[in-house]
């Protein structure tokens, strides 16, 4: 998969890191994970779509970290293959459009990274950048979830899609997109199965945590490309 095909389909994020440890998940969004629990996946400095990735749902009296496939596939879907064109869902018309509105009032999730990349496109080319709180705290991105099975005996397939809104402030000399990306306020109200639409789009138009960035190596570009040199600053 290449950088076109896996960054830029659907608008934007299609690549991200997710190296963070179940205890430091636990700790920022009252997980009940402890350190002794065996991390659902391993490490990611290089996440792509149609993988399996880690969210967390809410239910009444929980919320927990589980297992989704990052491409969103409807319940009313003919074929799951259409999930590769549902990596992203719009803030802009998640409430009305078909693909999302389910999931957007029903089943909403956040997808923990450690930072995500995007891409910059100038004369010379497309150049990466990671892009990461300036803490290096957990970022929460809105996600959407849904569950579908082509027949009454198989077995649910759970995916997602990340929800993105147009890139604010400096940002916007990168990208003219961004994941939608929520404080510690704004991730409670969006995963309340109580949390009305008006609620959720306020909360989806929060501000973000501060942001830091870089360039990286090309590297990244390349979806067979998985270690912890790809976060770092490039030469």
């Amino acid at each position: 998969m290449d950088i076109v095909t896996a960054a830029h389909n659907g608008g934007m994020c299609g690549r991200y890191a997710d190296f963070l440890a179940d205890q430091d998940l636990a700790d920022a969004f009252a997980l009940a994970v402890t350190a002794d629990d065996e991390r659902l996946l391993p490490p990611s400095y290089n996440v792509a779509p149609m993988q399996r990735v880690r969210v967390i749902r809410q239910s009444e009296d929980a919320r927990t970290l589980e297992v989704a496939k990052w491409g969103l596939v409807p319940s009313w879907a003919k074929d799951p293959a259409i999930g590769s064109r549902m990596i992203n869902a719009r803030v802009e018309t998640i409430a009305q459009k078909p693909s999302f509105r389910t999931a957007f009032s029903r089943r909403r999730c956040i997808v923990p990274a450690s930072g995500y990349y995007e891409w910059r496109t100038d004369a010379s080319g497309k150049q990466p950048f990671f892009i990461h709180p300036e803490d290096d705290a957990p970022l929460a991105f809105a996600g959407l979830v849904e569950a579908w099975r082509s027949g009454t005996d198989d077995e649910w397939l759970i995916t997602c899609a990340i929800v993105t809104t147009a890139a604010r402030g400096d940002l916007q000399s990168i990208h003219d997109r961004q994941p939608v990306m929520m404080g510690d306020d704004a991730w409670r109200t969006w995963l309340d199965p109580a949390s009305g639409k008006d609620d959720l789009l306020d909360a989806a138009h929060a501000d973000a945590p501060a942001l830091a960035w870089h360039e990286v190596d090309k590297a990244v570009g390349n979806v067979r490309n998985n270690s912890p040199e790809l976060v770092e600053p490039s030469p």
